[in-house]
């Protein structure tokens, strides 16, 4: 081995050592909550921590047999594919109308900034008129609610990405599709759309992360009918003297996770594309 190959060689051991060292950084959060969710209580306050020890099922049957986690799961899973089917047919349109629209570029720019501009409001700045809006209208601790609200917080964000993608469909083949008699939004269904399903996956799974975590508004705005898991799993946090129930803090806050891991795991070719497509726009 000359010279050159052995510092290729110490390069690639060290970048690949350190790439590993950050992949365990990264993901200990993750190994150590899955390790506590099948620790016995026992082993949970063991000093120092066990690493080797017997795998138990306990927490979990509590929180899927014994608990009402799996209702307030169903809330979430319903508001999250309520409010993404919907968001992402009202942002598409939105989006193809801005850029395909009758404006002229500064007047399309300032349309869609003030839309995005929405998104910068603090949710605590108007929750209280909300609250009192939806308690005159007896709508409080309602699915239809914090579907309306997770909309509205991610409509705006949604258009304006969605925006960025359809700027970079060709005009030309989507004009020569309306020659051969496709009207313009057909066009746009036949051409543009599978162009852009990339894009619109990435923009899918930022909407369904940030509503299956959203906390503020279903805090406030639910009871125990509509209470989602951002805000159930809270009822294994302290309590009296019940303290901490950190086995079953842990399976819920995995089953939080599991939809957007398999979401993402599962478009993850798209996904990528998506991510490339934007950064090559930009």
């Amino acid at each position: 081995m000359d010279l050159l190959d052995e510092k290729r060689f110490i390069f690639k051991t060290v970048f690949i050592v350190i790439l590993i060292i950050l992949l365990i950084f990264a993901l200990f959060p993750l190994i150590w909550i899955m390790l506590t969710s099948i620790k016995s209580q026992r082993d949970l306050f063991a000093i120092p921590p066990l690493l080797i020890f017997k795998p138990t099922l306990i927490h979990w049957h509590k929180v899927l047999l014994e608990s009402e986690f799996l209702r307030y799961y169903k809330n979430s899973l319903i508001i999250a594919v309520s409010t993404l089917v919907v968001v992402m047919i009202v942002a598409t349109m939105a989006a193809y109308g801005l850029v395909r629209g009758q404006y002229n570029r500064k007047v399309g720019e300032n349309i869609a900034f003030f839309i995005l501009s929405q998104r910068m409001m603090p949710p605590v700045a108007i929750v209280l008129p909300i609250y009192i809006l939806f308690s005159r209208i007896r709508m409080l601790d309602r699915l239809e609610t914090l579907i309306f609200m997770n909309m509205a917080f991610n409509l705006p964000l949604s258009v304006w990405m969605i925006r960025g993608f359809i700027e970079g469909l060709s005009v030309e083949i989507e004009e020569a599709a309306i020659v051969d008699g496709c009207s313009p939004f057909g066009s746009f269904l036949r051409i543009g759309l599978p162009q852009i399903l990339p894009g619109l996956l990435s923009t899918a799974l930022l909407v369904f992360i940030y509503t299956i975590n959203e906390f503020f508004f279903a805090l406030i705005l639910s009871g125990t009918h509509a209470r989602p898991v951002s805000v159930a799993v809270q009822l294994f946090l302290p309590t009296g003297v019940r303290g901490t129930l950190f086995g079953e803090a842990a399976v819920a806050s995995i089953l939080i996770m599991l939809p957007s891991i398999l979401f993402a795991v599962f478009m993850q070719r798209y996904l990528v594309e998506g991510i490339s497509l934007g950064a090559l726009k930009g």
